[in-house]
């Protein structure tokens, strides 16, 4: 099948934001049904999650940094001990969301025929350098092979960087706040 390279990486992209907006609506609709899911332990941390606002808001002068907000510390309040036995890991979530993709047989390159689509009457092949084909094919490469092969290669690539790492030229290398040191 014909299909550019710049419209597979945004689909690719699109995917990858509905993953994270998924993981923030249901957050927010975990919270907003907050009281229905654990009827038990509810009113406990209601009154956790109310009396850290307040003191946020009344005792202290607060600043919200990296993205917090207040509902989200309110959510992180009242969730706190579920937070602490499973912790929210944004990382994590990222990776687990290119397995997904890379799981449906619809994002496997191979399937696709990359053209040049900026031409309106017909499509050609591809202008771009054998750089960067080997840069497209290297980034979606775990959409590409089976889940024991990408791993497996990955793991090559790994132990292969700490084995350049330990035997890096020490003339390479060299502590930054040292450098800095001697330079003033």
């Amino acid at each position: 099948m014909p299909y550019g390279r710049d419209q597979y990486e945004t689909w690719v992209k699109i995917e990858k934001a509905i993953g994270v907006f998924d993981r923030h609506f249901n957050r927010g609709e975990k919270f907003d049904a907050r009281k229905f899911s654990d009827r038990d332990n509810h009113d406990r941390r209601e009154r956790r999650m109310m009396s850290r606002k307040q003191e946020r808001w009344v005792e202290n002068y607060t600043y919200f940094f990296g993205g917090l907000t207040e509902e989200e510390q309110q959510y992180r309040d009242y969730f706190e001990s579920d937070h602490e036995e499973d912790p929210d890991d944004e990382y994590i979530s990222v990776l687990l969301d290119d397995q997904d993709i890379a799981g449906e047989p619809m994002f496997n390159p191979k399937r696709y025929d990359f053209v040049e689509t900026s031409h309106m009457t017909e499509p050609h092949e591809n202008y771009e350098d054998m750089i960067e084909d080997k840069i497209f094919k290297y980034k979606y490469r775990q959409n590409a092979d089976d889940p024991a092969t990408f791993y497996r290669r990955q793991r090559r690539v790994i132990d292969r960087f700490w084995d350049r790492a330990q035997v890096r030229d020490t003339a390479v290398e060299t502590d930054l706040y040292e450098l800095y040191s001697r330079d003033a």
